[in-house]
């Protein structure tokens, strides 16, 4: 009797061998092979999904309220911070490449040996509709000015801000600042009503444990870190900012824009830390709230460490950066084309205190296009985006303790690749692989350069910063064996998932 056939093959036999694949899926610098690179990647996907899922999990849930819960309470101190917030909420800290702040100095942290997970919240402690000239914007450098009149609807704004002033505006501009005119203003999309869900009881509190001394802390080399945990460097710090109020002047109003005093960052960023300061140091713990280990202030931001009662407990890194939320679009910002028209919501930016502020007399604010950024990255495919997550993997225990700005150059040559490369491409899960490589290999160019394009402002250049010569010989080495670094990421990302018992800032407190 016949055997019934389907194609060429008996039914009962064995499937056919399959082709024998062309040797193509080979890197020729590691000579690691591109498949195994791939299945590393996705499994660090699988762990660094710390959340488990899109849905933010329990533990990230009570950080946040206990955060939110915060600056409620700073606003009660001080009345100068808004009781009605637009929070932006950014997965990954600072020194993840969440925003580009420049090579500033970011502090001594690292995911693993320090922190579970990071965070960056921008929180707007000024806000403009982009109609008036208080913003003077120089586009060649990327930096503006934020001058302050006399009055803003009817309030004293110099009076109230008078120890966060600095001096005018540097000489002319060549360009002010112009935006989208709109009919009617965007309203506020957090109403009170909807802090209120943010935030936990008023009456609730929470405590601040100062970090013990541990020899597995790294010591940072700057003086650039006021410490919780050091109350005469936080006198001294409140002490510096009262005086800095007394010797600023307040010109009279009928005074060109240009002699108006502006707001500087980094008295704005003292300022927000030493109110927050204030506020924690008053807090007593409650049971099974998060508990707030450590707070520090590095450059424009300030760093707190928050522990979950758990179990298991983990230390979740929130980097929180005050910045000044303009409405509208600044002259000369370019459009993405293969992203398509982003929403009307992100018709806005951000002024933050980026490296600039580092300089004697600096006064100038960076340009932050975070809303956009969330934006875009909603729109990159998801294989793209897991090879993005691993190349910032093996890129963190190289960058950190250093003031190269390499994560956020990493994650400006992401938007750039998806301008270059086809979408089918970038969409291909197999390709996770060589999308990674191809990212290190960009970032290695851009180290050797110095310098890359901007992806918002053209003509405008971002900067890599000291100690791009030692990350570059790094990444070489790095380079030579992916597969291993990989392996190292996993592991890693493991580790943190069981939360608890890391040594390093904020380690042994439970």
């Amino acid at each position: 009797m016949a055997s019934a056939v389907w194609g060429s093959a008996p039914w009962w036999g064995p499937p056919p061998p399959a082709p024998a694949r062309p040797l193509t899926d080979i890197d020729f610098c590691s000579g690691a092979q591109l498949q195994e690179l791939t299945q590393l990647i996705q499994e660090l996907g699988v762990q660094e999904s710390w959340s488990d899922g899109p849905k933010p999990g329990p533990d990230l849930l009570r950080a946040k309220d206990f955060v939110f819960s915060l600056l409620g309470l700073v606003h009660r101190r001080d009345p100068r911070f808004p009781p009605q917030l637009e929070l932006l909420l950014l997965r990954g800290g600072i020194r993840e490449g969440s925003l580009d702040l420049g090579p500033a100095p970011l502090g001594p942290y690292a995911r693993g040996p320090h922190y579970d997970a990071g965070f960056t919240l921008l929180v707007p402690v000024f806000s403009l509709d982009g109609t008036g000239q208080e913003l003077q914007l120089d586009v060649e450098s990327c930096y503006a000015w934020l001058c302050l009149p006399e009055l803003m609807q009817g309030t004293s704004v110099r009076e109230a801000w008078q120890d966060c002033l600095g001096p005018p505006v540097p000489g002319e501009l060549d360009s002010t600042h112009q935006t989208q005119s709109e009919e009617s203003p965007k309203d506020q999309q957090s109403s009170m009503d909807e802090l209120h869900s943010y935030i936990t009881e008023p009456e609730s509190h929470v405590s601040l444990e100062k970090s013990p001394s541990n020899s597995s802390r790294p010591e940072s080399p700057r003086q650039d870190v006021t410490d919780l945990g050091f109350p005469a460097l936080l006198k001294k710090l409140n002490g510096d900012v009262t005086k800095a109020a007394m010797d600023n002047s307040v010109p009279k109003p009928s005074e060109a824009p240009e002699a108006w005093p502006t707001l500087c960052p980094a008295k704005v960023a003292a300022w927000f830390f030493a109110t927050l300061a204030e506020v924690a140091e008053s807090l007593f713990p409650v049971p099974g709230a998060p508990r707030l280990v450590h707070a520090a202030r590095h450059a424009g931001f300030t760093t707190v460490l928050l522990a979950t009662p758990g179990p298991p407990r983990r230390l979740l890194l929130f980097d929180l950066i005050p910045v000044v939320s303009v409405a509208g679009w600044p002259e000369g910002a370019r459009s993405h084309s293969w992203a398509g028209p982003l929403t009307s919501e992100s018709s806005s930016f951000y002024l933050v205190p980026g490296s600039g502020m580092e300089r004697p007399g600096a006064s100038g604010w960076q340009l932050c296009f975070a809303r956009q950024e969330l934006a875009l990255k909603a729109r990159i495919p998801a294989p793209l985006l897991q090879a993005h997550a691993a190349a910032q993997a093996l890129l963190r225990p190289l960058v950190a303790g250093t003031r190269v700005a390499a994560p956020y150059l990493l994650r400006t040559l992401l938007y750039w690749a998806c301008e270059r490369l086809p979408a089918l491409y970038l969409g291909r899960p197999e390709n996770a692989g060589a999308c990674c490589l191809g990212l290190l290999d960009e970032l290695g160019r851009v180290l050797e350069a110095g310098t890359l394009p901007h992806y918002f402002l053209s003509g405008r250049k971002l900067c890599a910063g000291h100690g791009a010569a030692a990350l570059l010989l790094a990444l070489t080495q790095l380079r030579g064996d992916p597969a291993r670094a990989l392996c190292a990421a996993v592991e890693e990302a493991k580790a943190a998932r069981k939360g608890g018992g890391l040594a390093g800032v904020g380690g042994g407190v439970h």
